[in-house]
Protein backbone atom coordinates (compact mmCIF):
# COMPACT_ATOMS: atom_id res chain seq x y z
CA UNK A 1 0.00 0.00 0.00
CA UNK A 2 2.87 2.38 0.79
CA UNK A 3 4.33 1.86 -2.67
CA UNK A 4 0.96 2.55 -4.31
CA UNK A 5 0.53 5.76 -2.28
CA UNK A 6 4.03 6.86 -3.24
CA UNK A 7 3.32 6.24 -6.95
CA UNK A 8 0.00 8.12 -6.78
CA UNK A 9 1.64 11.02 -4.91
CA UNK A 10 4.41 11.26 -7.48
CA UNK A 11 1.88 11.17 -10.34
CA UNK A 12 -0.22 13.95 -8.74
CA UNK A 13 2.88 16.12 -8.25
CA UNK A 14 4.24 15.57 -11.77
CA UNK A 15 2.83 18.80 -13.33
CA UNK A 16 4.29 20.85 -10.45
CA UNK A 17 7.67 19.12 -10.84
CA UNK A 18 7.67 19.85 -14.57
CA UNK A 19 7.01 23.54 -13.81
CA UNK A 20 10.07 23.65 -11.50
CA UNK A 21 8.66 22.97 -8.01
CA UNK A 22 11.14 21.02 -5.85
CA UNK A 23 9.96 18.23 -3.52
CA UNK A 24 11.92 16.85 -0.57
CA UNK A 25 11.75 13.20 0.45
CA UNK A 26 8.25 11.96 1.32
CA UNK A 27 6.65 15.34 0.52
CA UNK A 28 3.17 15.39 -0.98
CA UNK A 29 0.80 17.88 -2.58
CA UNK A 30 -2.89 17.02 -2.85
CA UNK A 31 -4.81 16.95 -6.13
CA UNK A 32 -6.39 20.02 -7.68
CA UNK A 33 -3.54 22.46 -7.04
CA UNK A 34 -3.37 25.40 -9.41
CA UNK A 35 -0.80 25.08 -12.17
CA UNK A 36 0.98 28.38 -12.65
CA UNK A 37 3.32 28.82 -15.61
CA UNK A 38 6.37 28.91 -13.35
CA UNK A 39 6.79 27.21 -9.99
CA UNK A 40 10.58 27.53 -10.02
CA UNK A 41 11.39 29.01 -6.63
CA UNK A 42 8.90 26.84 -4.72
CA UNK A 43 10.79 24.35 -2.55
CA UNK A 44 9.31 21.81 -0.16
CA UNK A 45 11.52 20.22 2.49
CA UNK A 46 11.16 16.62 3.60
CA UNK A 47 7.86 15.20 4.89
CA UNK A 48 5.82 18.25 3.85
CA UNK A 49 2.12 17.62 3.27
CA UNK A 50 -0.05 20.08 1.36
CA UNK A 51 -3.80 19.59 1.10
CA UNK A 52 -5.84 19.59 -2.06
CA UNK A 53 -6.60 22.70 -4.12
CA UNK A 54 -3.51 24.60 -2.94
CA UNK A 55 -2.41 27.64 -4.94
CA UNK A 56 1.29 28.51 -5.05
CA UNK A 57 2.37 31.54 -7.06
CA UNK A 58 5.69 33.13 -7.85
CA UNK A 59 4.65 36.50 -9.22
CA UNK A 60 5.18 37.04 -12.93
CA UNK A 61 6.30 40.60 -12.07
CA UNK A 62 9.51 39.34 -10.49
CA UNK A 63 12.16 36.76 -11.22
CA UNK A 64 13.34 36.46 -7.63
CA UNK A 65 10.24 35.21 -5.80
CA UNK A 66 10.79 32.28 -3.48
CA UNK A 67 8.59 30.07 -1.31
CA UNK A 68 10.27 27.62 1.07
CA UNK A 69 8.32 25.19 3.26
CA UNK A 70 10.63 23.44 5.74
CA UNK A 71 10.62 19.83 6.97
CA UNK A 72 7.56 18.29 8.58
CA UNK A 73 5.18 21.19 7.91
CA UNK A 74 1.56 20.52 7.00
CA UNK A 75 -0.63 22.92 5.05
CA UNK A 76 -4.39 22.47 4.78
CA UNK A 77 -6.59 22.48 1.70
CA UNK A 78 -7.31 25.64 -0.29
CA UNK A 79 -4.15 27.42 0.93
CA UNK A 80 -2.92 30.38 -1.11
CA UNK A 81 0.77 31.30 -0.94
CA UNK A 82 1.96 34.03 -3.32
CA UNK A 83 5.45 35.55 -3.36
CA UNK A 84 7.29 38.22 -5.25
CA UNK A 85 10.09 38.34 -2.64
CA UNK A 86 10.37 35.54 -0.09
CA UNK A 87 8.02 33.47 2.02
CA UNK A 88 9.58 31.00 4.42
CA UNK A 89 7.68 28.58 6.68
CA UNK A 90 9.71 26.81 9.38
CA UNK A 91 9.85 23.21 10.49
CA UNK A 92 6.88 21.32 11.90
CA UNK A 93 4.44 24.18 11.45
CA UNK A 94 0.73 23.58 10.97
CA UNK A 95 -1.21 25.84 8.62
CA UNK A 96 -4.94 25.18 8.58
CA UNK A 97 -7.31 25.30 5.61
CA UNK A 98 -8.21 28.43 3.61
CA UNK A 99 -5.14 30.33 4.84
CA UNK A 100 -3.63 33.04 2.61
CA UNK A 101 0.02 34.13 2.83
CA UNK A 102 0.97 36.98 0.48
CA UNK A 103 4.17 39.07 0.57
CA UNK A 104 2.85 41.91 -1.65
CA UNK A 105 -0.23 43.99 -2.42
CA UNK A 106 -2.01 44.93 -5.62
CA UNK A 107 -0.96 48.39 -6.76
CA UNK A 108 -4.43 50.00 -6.80
CA UNK A 109 -3.80 53.61 -5.83
CA UNK A 110 -3.31 55.21 -9.25
CA UNK A 111 -6.79 56.24 -10.47
CA UNK A 112 -5.46 56.48 -14.05
CA UNK A 113 -4.61 52.76 -14.22
CA UNK A 114 -7.09 49.92 -13.98
CA UNK A 115 -6.41 47.49 -11.11
CA UNK A 116 -6.18 44.80 -13.80
CA UNK A 117 -3.22 46.63 -15.39
CA UNK A 118 -1.50 48.12 -12.33
CA UNK A 119 0.44 45.07 -11.17
CA UNK A 120 1.67 44.61 -7.63
CA UNK A 121 3.70 46.53 -5.07
CA UNK A 122 7.25 45.67 -4.13
CA UNK A 123 7.04 42.76 -1.72
CA UNK A 124 8.32 42.42 1.82
CA UNK A 125 9.60 39.10 3.12
CA UNK A 126 7.42 36.88 5.32
CA UNK A 127 9.08 34.54 7.83
CA UNK A 128 7.07 32.02 9.82
CA UNK A 129 9.47 30.34 12.23
CA UNK A 130 9.42 26.70 13.42
CA UNK A 131 6.40 25.09 15.11
CA UNK A 132 3.85 27.81 14.37
CA UNK A 133 0.12 27.18 14.10
CA UNK A 134 -2.05 29.32 11.82
CA UNK A 135 -5.81 28.90 12.22
CA UNK A 136 -8.34 28.52 9.41
CA UNK A 137 -9.33 31.46 7.21
CA UNK A 138 -6.39 33.61 8.35
CA UNK A 139 -4.30 36.04 6.31
CA UNK A 140 -0.57 36.62 6.78
CA UNK A 141 0.45 39.80 4.96
CA UNK A 142 3.69 41.34 3.72
CA UNK A 143 6.58 42.00 6.08
CA UNK A 144 5.33 39.72 8.88
CA UNK A 145 7.65 37.63 11.03
CA UNK A 146 6.07 35.14 13.41
CA UNK A 147 8.41 33.91 16.13
CA UNK A 148 8.84 30.26 17.03
CA UNK A 149 5.72 28.42 18.26
CA UNK A 150 3.40 31.37 17.61
CA UNK A 151 -0.32 30.61 17.44
CA UNK A 152 -2.64 32.57 15.12
CA UNK A 153 -6.36 32.30 15.91
CA UNK A 154 -8.85 31.48 13.16
CA UNK A 155 -10.06 34.34 10.95
CA UNK A 156 -7.14 36.59 11.88
CA UNK A 157 -5.47 39.19 9.68
CA UNK A 158 -1.79 39.42 10.61
CA UNK A 159 -0.22 42.72 9.51
CA UNK A 160 2.58 43.03 12.11
CA UNK A 161 5.36 40.82 13.42
CA UNK A 162 5.11 38.99 16.76
CA UNK A 163 7.69 37.38 19.07
CA UNK A 164 8.10 33.69 19.83
CA UNK A 165 5.34 31.96 21.85
CA UNK A 166 2.74 34.62 21.04
CA UNK A 167 -0.94 33.76 20.82
CA UNK A 168 -2.52 36.30 18.49
CA UNK A 169 -5.97 36.83 17.04
CA UNK A 170 -8.22 39.44 15.47
CA UNK A 171 -8.35 41.91 12.60
CA UNK A 172 -5.76 43.28 12.81
CA UNK A 173 -4.21 40.54 14.95
CA UNK A 174 -3.00 41.47 18.42
CA UNK A 175 -1.36 39.49 21.20
CA UNK A 176 -3.98 37.92 23.45
CA UNK A 177 -1.51 35.99 25.61
CA UNK A 178 2.00 34.57 25.73
CA UNK A 179 2.69 30.85 26.07
CA UNK A 180 4.86 29.88 29.03
CA UNK A 181 8.02 27.99 28.23
CA UNK A 182 9.80 25.56 30.51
Amino acid sequence: MKTLNKIIGHFISLPARIKGMKFGKKSFIGPGYDIKPILRGVVLGNNVVIGKNAWFDISRYTKDGRIFIDDGTQIGRNAVISACKNISVGKKSLISYNVTIVDHDHDIFNPDISPMDAGITEGKEIIIEDECFIGAHSFILKGVRLGRHSVVGANSVVTDSFPAYSVIAGNPAKIIRMLKTT
